[in-house]
């Protein structure tokens, strides 16, 4: 089985550097590049299953992705990225300056804190697990997931034995193609290719 993970195009937020998860933000204009990039990549390839979050930047995308061979989307809410409760929408700045404490307590224990009415990483991880284990039963030659840099780079953590910590050794950048393959109940990352930049 060949899983193809997307990374949805640039937004705004992700120009300016904020924190957003929850927020339902549309793509820019070099998102919108970024996702046709994407689409140019993956032209050859026919897609059996389609997964989006439930993010308008992620039906954007796929949508550009899969052009005139659009079919119905898997809309999945596991593979929303995480949210960042009061955090959202705001710098690193605004975010110090704003709630120092609670900012402080989250970067001090990152997998178990949470953002005040966000959900910590763990929450999160649990999520994308739920997900991968059920992607893994399908009988499926080819799965496009298009998703977000978080729930990416927990599937490496996912591949990885499940080491949480590997959340921060890899790079997911906007429009960012990753081909995951299950072969003889293996799992692990053929390629990450950087298409959108």
């Amino acid at each position: 089985m060949n899983i193809y993970f997307v990374r949805h195009g640039q937004t705004d937020e992700n120009n300016n550097k904020y924190y957003y998860g929850k927020m339902d933000v549309c793509l820019n204009e070099k998102g919108l590049d970024q996702a046709e990039k994407a689409a140019i990549f993956l032209n050859h390839i026919r897609f059996d299953e389609v997964y989006i979050s439930e993010r308008k930047r992620t039906a954007e995308t796929a949508n550009i992705i899969l052009g005139n061979n659009s079919k119905k989307f898997n809309v999945d809410k596991r593979i929303n990225e995480i949210n960042f409760g009061k955090f959202e929408g705001k710098s690193y700045e605004n975010i110090k300056k704003l709630y120092p404490e609670e900012y402080d307590r989250w970067c001090s224990d990152w997998k178990n804190e949470s953002p005040p009415g966000g959900e910590s990483y763990v929450e999160f991880y649990s999520r994308i697990h739920g997900f991968m284990d059920d992607i893994l039963k399908l009988n499926r030659e080819n799965i496009l997931i298009v998703t977000h840099g978080g729930v990416i780079r927990s599937v490496y953590s996912y591949i990885l034995d499940e080491n949480l910590d590997f959340f921060w050794k890899f790079a997911s950048k906007n429009g960012d193609v990753t081909l995951v393959k299950y072969e003889y109940h293996n799992l692990y990352i053929d390629s990450i290719t950087h298409v959108g930049i």
